[in-house]
């Protein structure tokens, strides 16, 4: 099996590629970023998962195509939650009629990021909410069989308090609270090597969704590849994310998206574990 970062913020950062992390662009290649994420899961049995779908169409189908891929060859599509940079380019999918996994709570609008006491709209994109109504849509919140060996997580319990979302509000009814993110799920694909969790955004806290996956899967946790958003983290959180993972036994780190350059750098230092992968980058297990 193999995993494909196709959206990330990051693209062809000047570093030498490890033994698990490859590159795939070249001079006639080049994998465009944006503020986003999305990563393609392709089982031995040549099912392809895509999670999430970054921020933009143009992005996203630039660079499948440069996989050689397109929205017929996706068998489904799952949407880790409802913010703008994870389902920018799920309209064609829906136009086409793949089956698209989320969390019915992924739906509500608007979802908002209060930074310096200004709003900042992360809702899911009003065309992208409009197709989402003739589409494939299956909503679920809980444990879910997408394909063979490949799970979502269901909704995220939340055990560690110094795991914060953040400052983001939600819409109920007539009135904005605090977003806690119930919508948010990861997904669960089956090894050999062991289980890989692949995480949209990290907001329910990525200790909280390394320990429901063991304890619900009772798997070795091979590896956890996405966006951990720890960019807000303080140092001390850091180190008892990173100690917590230990414990837990995770041998494979893949920061990506969210996660935030002082968080990648002493992961990076503290983990041997570590694996860098922007877009265009490939792992196989």
């Amino acid at each position: 099996m193999r995993l494909i970062s196709v959206v990330d913020n990051t693209s062809a950062p000047p570093y030498s590629p490890s033994g698990l992390v490859k590159r795939l662009d070249s001079p006639a290649k080049h994998f465009l970023s944006e503020h986003g994420f999305s990563m393609l899961v392709e089982t031995d049995k040549g099912h392809r998962v895509l999670v999430d779908t970054g921020a933009s169409e143009e992005v996203l189908l630039h660079n499948l195509s440069l996989l050689e891929l397109s929205v017929d060859k996706i068998d489904a599509v799952f949407i880790t939650h409802g913010h703008y940079d994870h389902v920018g380019g799920l309209a064609p999918f829906a136009k086409a009629g793949v089956p698209i996994f989320m969390h019915p709570k992924a739906l509500v609008r608007p979802r908002l990021a209060v930074n310096n006491d200004k709003m900042v709209d992360l809702s899911i994109p009003e065309k992208v909410a409009q197709g989402l109504a003739s589409s494939n849509l299956r909503l679920v919140s809980t444990m879910t069989e997408i394909i063979d060996g490949v799970k979502t997580s269901g909704e995220i319990s939340r055990l560690f308090p110094f795991e914060v979302a953040g400052n983001y509000m939600i819409k109920v009814g007539e009135n904005l609270v605090v977003d806690n993110f119930n919508d948010e799920q990861a997904l669960y694909i089956s090894s050999k090597k062991g289980l890989i969790i692949v995480i949209g955004c990290g907001h329910a806290g990525i200790v909280n969704i390394v320990h429901q996956a063991k304890k619900l899967t009772g798997s070795k946790i091979f590896m956890i590849a996405g966006g951990f958003h720890l960019y807000c983290g303080d140092t001390e959180r850091l180190l008892k994310t990173m100690d917590h993972l230990k414990n837990l036994g995770v041998e494979r780190v893949v920061p990506m998206h969210c996660t935030g350059f002082e968080a990648m750098k002493l992961i990076s230092d503290r983990f041997t574990g570590f694996e860098l992968m922007s877009v265009g980058s490939e792992i196989v297990i």
